[in-house]
């Protein structure tokens, strides 16, 4: 599926409803240039899944995790591997453990620079692009 979105209002709204798609044990690559949506879209989904407190990009942490109080899922995991310099870093997050754990959605951001395709497969790859007037284009499916 593909949408646009005129504002963060928007992508936030359209990630509400990726949400209520997803049931836990989710993987999502999230991907895009810079200042394309991302983080926004993120907002959007952990908020609608209850959470109150702000989300924020793990640019420099490079992991975020938000516990939810919700019947199927428990926590969404958010990475982003920006700033990654080396994919065994990875490691040291304990990754596998919530990977497949059923009540925990993973949301990753810049994908490419921790995965080659063998190590990690998403459930869904999330591609955003900026286009003109500030409209972003998300398009969404199954891999």
């Amino acid at each position: 599926m593909q949408h646009t979105t005129h504002s963060p209002e928007e992508t936030k709204l359209l990630a509400q409803e990726v949400a209520s798609t997803l049931k836990g044990g989710e993987v999502l690559f999230l991907e895009g240039d810079l200042g394309s949506g991302k983080t926004t879209f993120v907002q959007g989904l952990v908020h609608a899944f209850g959470y109150t407190e702000p989300v924020r990009s793990p640019t420099f942490a490079l992991m975020h995790t938000y516990h939810i109080d919700h019947p199927t899922v428990k926590q969404i995991v958010h990475l982003d591997l920006y700033r990654l310099n080396d994919p065994s870093e990875l490691r040291a997050f304990g990754l596998e453990e919530v990977v497949h754990d059923p009540r925990t959605i993973v949301l990753i951001e810049w994908p490419e620079k921790g995965f080659d395709g063998d190590i990690l497969l998403p459930d869904k790859r999330i591609v955003f692009t900026i286009g003109e007037h500030n409209q972003r284009t998300i398009a969404y499916g199954k891999t």
